[in-house]
C-alpha cells in the first residue's frame, strides 16, 4: 500500500487505524503476530517490539525483535471500520539490531538481491487449493460443505459465494487475485493470484490463508490447507510459478529451471514439511519437467518455471529463497536443462527421509547458516506428534493452525 515510513505512519491517522497487528512467519510458515495501538507505531519502526525466539523456532534461547517493513502493509476488511485493525509484515532482528540469520523474509531479500546483480528480476504467483467445511462441533468427522466437483456451478458448489466474498476481502487489502473456481474434491477450492514480486507475493500467500480461515469463520465454516485434510479426497497443493525478467531471460530461464531440479529433493524438507504432506505426495513426485499432473515442474513459454509439488504448509519465505539460490547457481554455472520428461529421481516417501536427507546437504546448511539443525529439529518434532493421530477430524485439529 506504502512503501515509505512517513506515509505509513499518516495513513494510519488519517484512517482511524487503532491497532496494528505486527506479523511474521514462525519456521513453520505459520502466522505469528503481536498487537500494539498505533501510537506505538514509530517506536517499532526506530526499537524494533522484542519477542522471544521460540515464537520462531520452539527453542527459547534469546530474545529477537520485530521490525516493521512498511511496503508489506494490509488493511484487515473482516475488523471494525471504527478502530481499524491493519497488519504490516516485520523482519527479525537480533537483540542488537543486527539481522536474525534464519529470518526466512530476509533469507528471501538477499536471494532476490543476488538474482539482480546477475541482471534478472522475477515475479511469482501462486495457485492454492483448500477445503472448507462445516463448523459442527457434535460430529466426529469431517463433514465437507458441498458434494461438488470440478468447476461445479451453483447450486451444486455452496462455496460461490464464500469465494467472491473472499476476493472481496482480498481486494480490499491491496491484494490481486486473478481467478476461482471448485476443485476436484468435496468442498475443496482454488483461488489464484497474479504475479507479484517475490516478498509481496509471499505475503500476499499469508495474508490469503488468513483472510479464508477468517470469513470462513464468521460463515459457520472452517477451512483446511492441508495438504490432504480427507484421506477418500484429492489432496490440495501450492503451485508456485516464478517468471524471469532480463536480458537473455530464455536461456537463463533453463539454466535457472536446472538449478532447481538439481537441489529439487534438497528443497522438499521445506516445500513439504509435514506428516500430512505425504499423504498427498503419495509415492512422490517424479523430478522432471513436463505436463505430466504427476511432474514436479512445468515450463510454459514467457519464461514460466512452475513448481508443482509444494503446499500450503511450508514457509513460503524460505521455499522462495531456496528456489532463487538453486535458480540463480543455475545460472551461475551455466547449466543445461535436461530433456523434457526425462525423470532422474523421485521425491521421498515421507517426512523423515525428507530430514535425514536435508541434514546431510551442506548447500542447505549454507543457505539457512547457524540454524538448519534447528529447523528440521523443529519439523521431525511436529511430524513425531502427528504419527500418533488416527483419525481425519483429529488431523485437521492438529494442523489447524497452518
Amino acid at each position: 500500500m506504502t512503501s515509505d515510513k512517513t506515509e505509513l505512519l499518516e495513513y494510519v491517522k488519517d484512517n482511524d487505524v487503532k491497532f496494528v497487528k505486527l506479523t511474521f512467519c514462525d519456521l513453520l510458515g505459520r502466522q505469528r503476530n503481536i498487537s500494539v495501538l498505533s501510537s506505538q507505531l514509530e517506536d517499532a519502526f526506530d526499537n524494533g517490539v522484542a519477542i522471544a525466539s521460540s515464537a520462531m523456532t520452539g527453542v527459547d534461547r534469546t530474545d529477537l525483535k520485530l521490525v516493521p517493513v512498511s511496503s508489506l502493509l494490509s488493511v484487515l476488511p473482516w475488523r471494525p471500520h471504527t478502530g481499524r485493525v491493519m497488519s504490516v509484515f516485520c523482519n527479525i532482528a537480533n537483540e542488537d539490531g543486527t539481522p536474525y540469520t534464519c529470518d526466512p523474509m530476509i533469507l528471501l531479500a538477499e536471494q532476490v538481491k543476488k538474482l539482480k546483480r546477475l541482471g534478472f528480476t522475477a515475479s511469482v504467483a501462486t495457485e492454492c487449493e483448500f477445503y472448507v467445511f462445516n463448523d459442527d462441533p457434535t460430529l466426529d468427522y469431517l463433514d465437507p460443505v458441498d458434494r461438488a466437483d470440478y468447476c461445479a456451478c451453483a447450486p451444486f458448489d455452496k462455496c460461490e459465494n464464500l469465494r467472491r466474498e473472499v476476493i472481496h476481502s482480498l481486494e480490499d487489502m491491496g491484494l490481486k487475485p486473478i481467478s476461482s473456481h471448485h476443485e476436484r474434491g468435496m468442498g475443496q477450492n482454488e483461488i489464484d493470484f497474479e504475479s507479484a514480486n517475490p516478498l509481496s507475493a509471499a505475503r500476499n500467500f499469508v495474508m490469503f490463508k488468513s483472510a479464508v480461515k477468517n470469513v470462513c469463520a464468521l460463515n459457520g465454516m472452517k477451512a483446511s490447507f492441508m495438504p490432504r485434510p480427507m484421506s477418500d479426497q484429492p489432496g490440495s497443493g501450492l503451485h508456485l510459478s516464478v517468471t524471469l525478467s532480463g536480458k537473455n531471460a530464455d536461456k537463463a530461464t533453463a539454466a535457472f529451471a536446472e538449478g532447481v531440479l538439481r537441489r529439487y529433493k534438497e528443497i522438499t524438507c521445506f516445500a513439504n514439511p509435514t506428516l500430512n504432506s505425504y499423504k498427498r505426495l503419495g509415492s512422490g513426485y517424479k523430478i522432471s519437467y513436463s505436463d505430466h499432473r504427476r511432474a514436479a515442474m512445468r515450463i510454459f513459454d514467457d519464461n514460466v518455471v512452475q513448481l508443482r509439488s509444494p503446499d500450503s504448509t511450508c514457509n513460503i519465505f524460505t521455499v522462495l529463497a531456496l528456489v532463487f539460490a538453486a535458480g540463480r547457481e543455475g545460472i551461475e554455472q551455466g547449466l543445461t536443462l535436461r530433456e523434457r520428461g526425462v525423470v532422474e529421481d523421485t521425491l521421498f516417501s515421507g517426512i523423515d527421509e525428507a530430514v535425514e536427507f536435508a541434514a546431510g546437504s551442506d548447500w542447505l546448511h549454507k543457505q539457512i547458516p547457524d540454524r538448519l539443525d534447528e529447523v528440521l529439529e523443529t519439523i521431525s518434532m511436529r511430524s513425531k506428534a502427528a504419527a500418533k493421530l488416527k483419525t481425519d477430524l483429529e488431523f485437521f485439529d492438529f494442523y489447524a493452525d497452518i
